[in-house]
């Protein structure tokens, strides 16, 4: 075998091996023996995805363009690199609120009288298209570049799942509302 061809393989297996990391199951879902109606609401409810203007701010090219202009030079490439931290960190809250709306999606999921195969496989979908979205965007800062674009659609998947849970949970508390009511004046 040539050494083109085993250095290809590594690279493929390498690349494998990361993308498979990030769409491991997030490090917050429910313990075995623990039941999702467990967690507290505060707990699954999105608090990261409204920090996207600040993050864009910060990685915006005028902002980068005024720090190479005013800064020294040592100062401006310590700025980017923690810009770019944050970023990350930014990435890993984005993370950590679609898994909890996720888990939310679940609960609410099992406490609708009917659901369909049709939303459940859009949900799915969704879940691989943020993974996928997700992976991209963590290579690309991990490469140094800034993948603002990429960012504010992941940002958007959040916000939007987030309203869909809202209105689930809305449609969900109205259906048990009558019966609810009943068993109280019974």
């Amino acid at each position: 075998m040539s050494w083109m061809a085993i250095i290809l393989i590594s690279l493929a297996t390498a690349f494998f091996g990361v993308l498979l990391w990030l769409l491991r199951p997030g490090r917050g879902t429910p313990k075995a023996g623990h039941s999702p109606m467990d967690l507290k609401m505060e707990s699954v409810l999105p608090r990261h995805y409204r920090y996207f203007p600040q993050v864009r701010q910060a990685l915006s090219a005028s902002d980068e363009q005024y720090l190479d202009k005013v800064a020294p030079r040592a100062v401006a490439r310590t700025a980017h690199r923690e810009r770019r931290a944050v970023a990350r960190k930014f990435l890993a809250g984005l993370r950590e609120d679609f898994s909890n709306l996720e888990r939310l999606a679940r609960m609410v999921a099992a406490l609708s009288p009917e659901i369909s195969s049709g939303q459940e496989t859009e949900r799915l979908i969704l879940g691989l298209k943020f993974r996928l979205l997700y992976a991209r965007v963590w290579l690309r800062l991990s490469t140094g570049r800034e993948p603002l674009e990429q960012l504010e659609q992941l940002t958007g998947l959040v916000g939007r799942l987030a309203t869909r849970m809202e209105q689930a949970m809305t449609a969900v508390g109205a259906l048990s509302a009558p019966g609810l009511d009943s068993r109280l004046s019974a």
